[in-house]
């Protein structure tokens, strides 16, 4: 599988997002989400990553729109013993090969020692 360059992830990592976060060049407690691109041959994958502390809730799938409208949603198939948050980062593919992805993510994130999650949108 080729992999994209690191200069075209850092384009999409620099998305803006709205509250609570400003952009995600470095994750953090302020930036917790991040989407990562992975070109194949005939397909895009995304990778949803949670910073460090943090859980993305499974039992509110994160969906893509696309600005055309099509929605693309996350799964990731080991889930935490109680279904509540994925195991490991939860992914989507998208037909056809692209470095640029241009739509509204929606997640609910959980940050260490926080009861109730947050609905995060990121504007990639």
């Amino acid at each position: 599988m080729r992999r994209v360059p690191n200069w075209a992830v850092g384009l999409v990592l620099a998305a803006v997002f709205t509250a609570p976060c400003s952009s995600i060049a470095a994750q953090s407690n302020d930036r917790p989400l991040a989407v990562r691109i992975e070109t194949g041959d005939s397909t895009t994958r995304l990778v949803l990553v949670a910073a460090p502390g943090w859980k993305i809730n499974a039992r509110l799938k994160p969906a893509l729109e696309l600005s055309g409208g099509e929605i693309i949603r996350f799964d990731a198939p080991l889930l935490t013993p109680d279904s509540a948050y994925f195991a490991e980062p939860p992914s989507a593919r998208l037909p056809g090969r692209t470095t640029a992805i241009h739509g509204t993510l929606k997640a609910s994130a959980c940050a260490a020692g926080e009861r109730v999650c947050r609905l995060l949108v990121l504007r990639l």
